[in-house]
């Protein structure tokens, strides 16, 4: 299996496992995880918020090399925000899942050899392939809280 495949292999698995949380109880979905942490909804919200930007102002600019710099903080608040905003956790989990197949439709498309050429940001050089692994382990970090979190609530048994 080469890269690709893989990629979207993992991004298809996160998209079932979101979608599982439509069937945790209401009352969680917007309960803090831990002390000073986001709650499930606010998590979704945030993969959502940060594929919009990755498909948005890193993949459809390719060509241009017109990236933006993310503001990390004002994103993560817009996005726990917008999950409080009273959407519905259908329509979020929905949200989510559409945007992470935009981004795999994206790198269907993309030929090969793209995912090696350095994307300069600000100061900082990355390529398409960094970019991706940093995705994929930054949904691990996220999903390995939530499935603490739920087990620990007794709703998940591993």
């Amino acid at each position: 299996m080469d890269k690709r495949e893989q990629w979207l292999l993992t991004f298809g698995e996160m998209c079932e496992w979101v979608s599982t949380l439509r069937t945790i109880q209401r009352e969680l979905w917007l309960q803090p995880i831990a002390e000073g942490k986001w709650s499930i909804g606010e998590i979704i919200s945030h993969f959502y918020f940060w594929d919009r930007f990755i498909y948005n102002d890193r993949l459809l600019k390719l060509e241009s090399s017109d990236f933006n710099q993310a503001n990390v903080e004002v994103m993560n608040k817009n996005a726990s925000d917008y999950a409080r905003s009273g959407i519905s956790r259908e329509e979020l989990i929905s949200m989510f899942i559409q945007s992470r197949k935009e981004i795999c439709h994206f790198i269907q498309s993309l030929p090969g050899q793209r995912y090696e050429e350095p994307l300069k940001i600000g100061d900082n050089t990355i390529t398409i392939e960094k970019y991706i692994v940093g995705m994929n382990e930054h949904d691990h970090h996220h999903k390995k809280q939530v499935k603490s979190f739920l087990k620990n609530k007794a709703l998940v048994q591993e």
